[in-house]
């Protein structure tokens, strides 16, 4: 019998020594891909599935190599800042494998945001980082949305599980059940973002931005709220593991009464009884810039203690604890 090939996947990132994101010392992985465009979104390179040029102006010496070196044609020079800015044809760049802009930039204004990676490359390096952990540590899954890429996900997480790593998983919920199915017995905690308990209706309406291109704001592109609640039930239901939802706080969006009540009732309902409320902030604004997006959240205020506690209090209320921020169940 010969051995089963293991799947290859994309992420863009590698992080050691987190401390927020489960029990211990961890090392983060961070997938490429998500089924949703949160527009807060803090890894706006995560978003797309392939491989994409971040492009730093302020870096750019506009000497044309990278112009001259793409053969799709996906890259022109445009007007703008002091002496003008270079402008990626981003869907043409996701059908790139040469990333040959990159490799001809010599000031760094044009880098990758992403790359492919076998299991056994990403597991040694998993396996360098683990002497470091200390007792409790493991490896967490995020992204991006780790159940996008779920065969690699799977994968990845067995491996790790077989070799006794403490293993967890972030996700937003808005894939099919069967990309978490056969990965469940492999993983020791799953954070669950819950954005809101309105309908995709509502999102896809609501205070729309200027540009009638840009995502739905704030909200989704991709959203199924049916999919995401009957996921969480589900995953609550037959998952044997420690379970932690977490709700993004956006003032304006769903940090009134009713959703927090809402939210509230939901978890109840699920049997579960842990929430990590994460007030919006504002750490991955430059990141959009890089990959050609618009921030449409720089306004909005970071929510202020009394309301934070305001919201503990509504959670406490429905019997669930309620971890604010940094404050974490492990």
């Amino acid at each position: 019998m010969g051995q089963t090939k293991l799947a290859r996947g994309h992420i863009f990132d590698i992080q050691g020594f987190s401390l927020h994101d489960g029990p211990g010392c961890r090392s983060l992985i961070f997938f490429k891909g998500c089924t949703l465009e949160c527009a807060w979104c803090s890894n706006p390179e995560g978003i797309s599935f392939a491989p994409e040029p971040l492009y730093l102006d302020s870096k750019c010496t506009l000497d044309g190599l990278c112009v001259d070196a793409c053969s799709h044609g996906a890259i022109t020079c445009s007007p703008g800042g002091a002496y003008g800015r270079l402008t990626f044809d981003r869907e043409i760049c996701a059908r790139c494998s040469t990333y040959s802009c990159a490799k001809v930039c010599c000031s760094g204004a044009v880098r990758i945001g992403g790359y492919e990676i076998s299991i056994e490359e990403l597991y040694a390096t998993i396996n360098r980082d683990r002497q470091f952990w200390g007792a409790g540590g493991g490896i967490t899954l995020t992204g991006g949305e780790p159940f996008a890429q779920p065969e690699f996900a799977h994968d990845l997480l067995k491996r790790c599980f077989d070799a006794y790593i403490h293993t967890a998983v972030e996700t937003c919920g808005n894939v099919r059940w069967e990309n978490y199915e056969k990965s469940l017995p492999y993983i020791d905690w799953i954070f669950f973002d819950l954005k809101t308990m309105n309908g995709s209706e509502k999102l896809q309406t609501d205070g729309l931005p200027a540009d009638p291109t840009g995502p739905p704001f704030p909200g989704f592109t991709r959203s199924s709220i049916s999919q995401i609640l009957s996921n969480a039930s589900r995953i609550a239901n037959e998952f044997p593991g420690h379970m932690v939802f977490r709700l993004p706080l956006i003032p304006g969006f769903n940090d009134d009464a009713g959703n927090i009540h809402e939210t509230a009732r939901f978890i109840r309902s699920t049997g579960r009884n842990e929430v990590n409320v994460l007030p919006l902030h504002h750490l991955g604004r430059e990141k959009y810039r890089l990959t050609g997006k618009t921030y449409y959240t720089g306004d909005f205020k970071i929510p202020g203690k009394d309301h934070l506690d305001e919201i503990a209090s509504q959670f406490t209320s429905y019997g669930i604890h309620c971890y604010i921020g940094s404050e974490t169940p492990f």
